[in-house]
């Protein structure tokens, strides 16, 4: 889904509470709720990928002893 690259990852965090909300409220046909199911679970594995390559980022800046480096990506 190309949506989810272009909003934020605090934005993709809200599509997923809304769809999460949506879901639970039991007030969509089976069919609908399982288009909002693959949706959110696609919207779970491109955040899932974002967080990690935060992380990526973060342990190249620190170091083992936690001290910061110079970033150099």
């Amino acid at each position: 889904m190309n949506d989810e690259k272009k909003m934020s990852f605090e934005e993709g965090l809200n599509k997923l509470e809304e769809i999460v909300k949506t879901i639970e409220s039991e007030t969509l046909p089976l069919e609908e709720n399982l288009k909002l199911f693959e949706e959110g679970m696609s919207l779970i594995k491109d955040l899932e990928k974002r967080l990690s390559e935060a992380e990526q980022k973060i342990a190249k800046i620190v170091n083992k002893d936690s001290t910061v480096e110079e970033y150099k990506d």
